[in-house]
């Protein structure tokens, strides 16, 4: 049992409150531990009130998206550990950026083994680890982080653009198997730009197709609040602040 509450029982529950309670941020209210199948490490995530504890929005997938990969459910435990360390780690990078890009690294591995302990199927539990390690690279490795995160996106382009276009005439094929070569270039990290890019070119046209649709009932949402007198932003993410706005108008 990987996780555990802090007296050592089985962790059978999530004690969380949302804060505010019309927001998307939330609070431990108990802490809980972590056992690492693989290093043997005991990770102890403080609760809300304790140093080092902060509000948290789970797993951190952008809205639009939460049917694709939903910000809570299997993966809330291990997200809350991530976000935990994540933190540490921001700390140890005002001191040591290589260190905490090292720990970083451990930490989004730990991540990864935490989902799949959890039952996350396996090519979201990758597709997750993939996701936060691109930003690990981007935030403590400065322009060469950007560096990482743009080949990923041209890659995933690229390659999509040399299906395409083999239609026509397979030599576009060349295109992709040339994006696929580039990501050998970063040596130790060339199987997570090899997952970003071919990952990326098969989810964007999944995710353009999901988003449509979202889009159109969103806008029939803001015209009805436009109509009704409400607001159109708010169907968005309406917020306190919004709200609040609205209740003093006069």
């Amino acid at each position: 049992m990987p996780f555990q509450r802090d007296d050592g029982g089985v962790l059978d529950e999530l004690a969380l409150a949302q804060r505010p309670a019309d927001g998307d941020r939330f609070e431990l209210r108990e802490p809980f531990v972590y056992l690492d199948p693989r290093s043997g490490v005991r990770y102890r995530v403080p609760a809300a009130g304790e140093a080092d504890a902060r509000a948290t929005d789970l797993a951190s997938v952008p809205h639009p998206l939460w049917s694709l990969v939903a910000s809570y459910g299997r993966q809330s435990a291990p997200a809350l550990l991530h976000d935990h360390r994540s933190q540490i780690a921001e700390q140890l990078a005002e001191r040591d950026r290589s260190a905490a890009l090292a720990q970083r690294r451990e930490d989004d591995r730990v991540f990864r083994t935490a989902l799949r302990e959890q039952g996350v199927p396996l090519v979201r539990a990758w597709l997750m680890w993939a996701w936060v390690s691109a930003d690990r690279e981007r935030t403590f490795r400065g322009a060469l982080g950007w560096v990482f995160l743009g080949q990923a996106v041209l890659g995933a382009l690229a390659v999509m653009a040399g299906i395409v276009l083999a239609w026509w005439h397979p030599v576009w094929l060349a295109l992709a198997a040339g994006a696929l070569l580039a990501a050998l270039l970063w040596g130790r990290l060339a199987p997570l730009q090899l997952l970003l890019t071919g990952s990326g070119a098969v989810l964007a046209p999944i995710v353009v197709v999901h988003l449509v649709p979202l889009a159109v009932f969103r806008g029939i949402e803001a015209v009805v609040e436009l109509v009704s007198g409400g607001d159109p932003a708010g169907v968005v993410r309406p917020t306190v602040a919004q709200r609040r706005r609205r209740r003093s108008a006069p």
